[in-house]
């Protein structure tokens, strides 16, 4: 049993050197065919923009701080601030080794008793939804505005199609306790459903906080392209959005989604006439400013917590 589950990991991990490799050769096959004349015309011409778009990761972990506040009020009423701080960033560390921090709830388990751990499991992958509705939410909003996917024409019956999936995962995510409604077997699918039919608030919170979140994400993109040189308008907003809509829908299993974004951003903002340089830096500044750096700062808090984990 033990060398199967060995031999499934070494598969794991081999599927996802082979994407990581394949999304590189993608990027690297869009840099090689860059034109010349970008990389002469690239350059910083504002700094001042990113040095805004750096001061507002603050305000991004500062609101990602405040979404884990709230489930840890409903699920570990009167945690100490120093462990919802620690846990905080131990799941920030985590978290940036999966796709779009959905694996931020495993670094979070380890801070708390036994019998509350599946509890923060489900309650993290809910705050996580929330985050995947307000990126899907804009991004249809973008497609409403622009009335097509950008640079790519005749996608009409895409819309339909994720309108219909907006609506699906609102409810979905809205009546979640009323899924649960017919399970009782799992005991703790019960005390979920339990709780948040106790907190009917939470769900709103959490979407509120995700929200707003994503507006931070889409000014610090728009300040960086700022920083380089590129106008902003209502349409590179609507590509910004449908950038971070079509990362979300394209799966990929390393550091989230680097490479993949990079990738999708070039694809869409070149198209409307961005230097490639320009959008390739920027995607990268805002992955090492909101992903990177956090779980730099994240390790040095947490690192003996990990260590004792591993």
């Amino acid at each position: 049993m033990l060398k199967t589950k060995q031999n499934q990991r070494k598969i794991f991990n081999f599927v996802k050197l082979i994407l990581f490799v394949g999304v590189l050769a993608i990027v690297y096959w869009q840099i090689k065919n860059f034109n010349a004349e970008a990389w002469r015309e690239f350059k910083l011409a504002r700094p001042l923009s990113l040095i805004m778009a750096g001061v507002l990761v603050f305000t991004n972990i500062w609101l990602a701080y405040l979404k884990w506040k709230v489930t840890l009020n409903v699920v570990v009423p009167g945690t100490e601030p120093k462990v919802a701080t620690q846990s905080f960033f131990a799941g920030v560390v985590t978290g940036m080794l999966t796709p779009n921090m959905v694996g931020n709830f495993i670094g979070r388990f380890y801070y708390f008793e036994r019998e509350r751990r599946t509890s923060i499991i489900l309650f993290t992958l809910l705050s996580n939804y929330a985050q995947f509705l307000a990126s899907l939410t804009f991004g249809w909003v973008a497609i409403l505005i622009t009335g097509d996917l950008i640079v790519i024409e005749g996608s009409r019956s895409f819309l339909i199609w994720l309108g219909i999936g907006v609506v699906v995962a609102y409810l979905s995510y809205f009546f979640i306790d009323n899924f649960l409604f017919r399970i009782r077997r799992k005991g703790y699918f019960v005390a979920f459903r339990d709780t948040l039919r106790a907190n009917r608030s939470y769900r709103s919170k959490i979407l509120g906080l995700g929200l707003a979140r994503f507006l931070v994400f889409t000014l610090q993109f728009s300040l960086v392209l700022d920083a380089f040189g590129e106008s902003i308008s209502l349409t590179s907003i609507m590509a910004i959005w449908q950038v971070y809509l079509l990362t979300m829908l394209i799966p990929s299993l390393f550091l989230g989604k680097i490479g993949v974004r990079e990738s999708i951003a070039i694809f869409v903002l070149s198209g409307i006439g961005m230097n490639e340089f320009a959008v390739l830096f920027a995607s990268l500044i805002i992955w090492a400013i909101n992903s990177l750096s956090p779980a730099l700062v994240g390790f040095v808090i947490c690192k003996n917590r990990i260590a004792n984990a591993e």
